[in-house]
């Protein structure tokens, strides 16, 4: 994980907090929830697939050392995901929103920022990897000055 911080160059006094990391975790979008007599539930592997997330950003130095980002953020998420064996299509199943649900609600949890709600700008990629490329999470915030 690297945060750097840059001042730009209309003021001196506007500073830009920039954070880059992937998260090695295979992506898997966020199902519907279930539904039983007792109420909703998520499924156990959406579950676990959560606490591997989770695991692997307390890795990456998300662990409560690191301050929460506060301010407004603009938020690139490219998904590398898990190829699909004998399918015609050629882009990746999972809709884009539904990639980036588990990701960004554990990154609030473990302190990478305070809420969902400061994130103002979204831009999501999704794709099969490249030769010699496993599949992972990359992940770039930018806090707004």
């Amino acid at each position: 994980m690297t945060r750097t911080k840059t001042a730009t160059a209309a003021t001196k006094a506007a500073v830009t907090t920039t954070s880059e990391f992937v998260v090695d975790v295979v992506p898997q979008p966020a199902p519907r929830p279930r539904f039983s007599k007792w109420g909703a539930y998520d499924p156990a592997s959406y579950k676990a697939h959560k606490l591997e997330l989770k695991k692997a950003l307390e890795g990456l130095e998300f662990d409560g050392s690191v301050p929460p980002l506060m301010g407004e953020l603009h938020l690139t998420l490219e998904f590398v995901c898990k190829p699909i064996a004998k399918s015609k299509f050629t882009t990746p199943s999972g809709d884009c929103d539904n990639l980036a649900k588990p990701i960004m609600d554990v990154m609030t949890q473990v302190g990478v920022y305070g809420d969902d709600r400061q994130v103002v700008g979204l831009f999501i990629v999704k794709r099969f990897p490249r030769d010699g490329e496993t599949p992972h999470i990359a992940v770039r915030i930018k806090e707004l000055p």
